[in-house]
């Protein structure tokens, strides 16, 4: 894991900025925090100075730095499992539901690289650190019981057979998912869709029976 400091990215907040924007302001600057330098060293101080608000201003809406990165789980993870479950919509095949998430986890690997980056780095942290192990089950579970539902909804469709189990496809599309979460670490955007193509064409075959 990297323990290069993060540029701080804005001016200090404007005195009656709304409490909530500031509350996301944090969230967004810990996140990347976090997944670029890892938990530890990941200071509030660091955070508040990405953030451009103090450290006390951190203190106040979170208490402290493993509220903090709960919350940080809570934001991504929910936009994550919230675009996943869009893009899984109706039934399909087991490939077909790989090839929804990969194609939307690349769509926000373009928008906002620092979460996949975070998916990547929390697992880790979660190890690491005890205290964020809570968090982070809540969040994979969440994750693990979309991907169960969308499995079954294919099942109800006949475009999976109804005598796998649902719970581990979910939790092996999961599998796959972390994969290109951790490459998108050490890969830039355009390398990532190249090879989510290759594995598209690869692995998957034909779009047509999705």
């Amino acid at each position: 894991m990297s323990k290069a400091r993060v540029t701080r990215s804005g001016p200090g907040r404007p005195a009656g900025v709304d409490s909530l924007e500031t509350r996301q302001r944090v969230i967004d600057a810990a996140c990347r925090c976090f997944a670029q330098n890892g938990y530890g060293p990941a200071t509030n101080t660091l955070i508040a100075e990405v953030a451009g608000v103090t450290a006390g201003s951190v203190y106040y809406h979170f208490g402290t730095k493993h509220k903090l990165f709960e919350s940080v789980c809570d934001d991504v993870y929910g936009q994550i499992v919230t675009r996943s479950v869009q893009a899984m919509a109706g039934p399909h095949s087991v490939p077909g539901l790989l090839r929804a998430v990969l194609i939307e986890a690349m769509r926000i690997n373009h928008e906002s690289p620092e979460l996949a980056a975070f998916v990547a780095s929390a697992p880790v942290d979660a190890r690491r650190h005890p205290e964020l192990a809570p968090a982070f089950e809540k969040q994979a579970a969440v994750m693990t019981e979309a991907l169960t539902h969308a499995v079954t909804v294919g099942q109800s469709g006949g475009r999976i057979s109804a005598d796998l189990d649902a719970a581990q496809i979910a939790v092996m599309i999961s599998a796959v998912l972390d994969g290109f979460a951790h490459a998108a670490v050490v890969h830039d955007a355009a390398e990532m869709d190249r090879m989510v193509r290759q594995f598209d064409e690869l692995i998957l075959g034909p779009a047509g029976a999705d």
